[in-house]
């Protein structure tokens, strides 16, 4: 069951079942979607709820609780970096963890779920540039956004700015509990990097970010926050850091300030 909420004028913020979330920004003659959630539920389907415009779907990068969604849209885009994510994440493998962790939480998984087709998207392309960073304008109809491609979280991870709402969505390039402990994410001093630029770079142009949607949240958090939070994990507190078990072979570490985690690969540190 999707739960949904109205963050602005033409945003809305809206969760499935498996608690993900992705949003819908509307403009006067079209719509962005971004991302598409676990896809245990018809996206396509909800989204009519909300508008009758056309929508363009934008993945934010290639991992299954982001895009499997895509199964029930004829045609998703995402960033060329993250294909061979997508392929794997979308495999056999993924989604019979996917079906098992809906299982473990009560929520119901289509019969078709394992089987059902899920394209794969078209490559973003990119015609212009924020700062250090390419990018693309989205014109909806009286609402642009800005979609930039921000390597962190995966090589191909975008996030998106609306000037208009001074809003920034960091898909998963920033969550308060970030992971940057995956084989394709970057190393975390440079992820640091890449998003104080970018915070600097869209402030600096258009003004204070007053409102961050992330993925893992179902409400807006405070533009400052994502600002507070860089400034705290700083690399001198990565290289003392204490070591985290999650379950993978791989040499994870994490530092915890209240409610916001920052768990990645101290091996792949300053080598970015």
């Amino acid at each position: 069951m999707f739960t949904a909420n109205t963050i602005c004028p033409g945003v809305t913020h809206i969760t499935d079942a498996m608690g993900v979330s992705f949003t819908l920004i509307e403009g006067n003659d079209r719509a962005v979607l971004f991302d598409t959630g676990y896809g245990t539920e018809d996206v396509v389907a909800y989204v009519k709820t909300l508008t009758n415009k056309p929508v363009t779907v934008l993945l934010s990068h290639g991992h299954h609780d982001h895009m499997l969604g895509a199964r029930w849209f004829e045609k998703t885009f995402i960033c060329e970096e993250d294909m061979e994510e997508f392929r794997m994440r979308s495999g056999e493998l993924q989604r019979r963890k996917v079906i098992k962790q809906a299982k473990d939480r009560g929520v119901y998984v289509p019969d078709d779920f394992m089987t059902a087709p899920v394209r794969l998207p078209d490559p973003l392309r990119f015609n212009g540039s924020v700062g250090l960073f390419d990018s693309r304008e989205e014109d909806l109809g009286r609402l642009c956004v800005n979609v930039i491609h921000v390597p962190g979280h995966t090589p191909g991870s975008i996030v998106l700015h609306v000037p208009a709402r001074s809003l920034l969505l960091t898909g998963d390039d920033w969550n308060p509990c970030t992971w940057m402990w995956f084989p394709s994410s970057l190393p975390a001093d440079k992820w640091r990097e890449y998003m104080l630029e970018l915070v600097g770079t869209l402030e600096k142009a258009y003004g204070e970010i007053s409102s961050v949607l992330c993925s893992h949240q179902p409400k807006a958090r405070e533009g400052r926050e994502v600002k507070e939070y860089l400034d705290f994990m700083t690399p001198e507190l990565m290289k003392e850091a204490p070591a985290v078990d999650m379950g993978a072979p791989i040499e994870t570490y994490q530092i915890v300030r209240g409610e916001w985690t920052l768990v990645f690969d101290r091996a792949k540190l300053f080598k970015g």
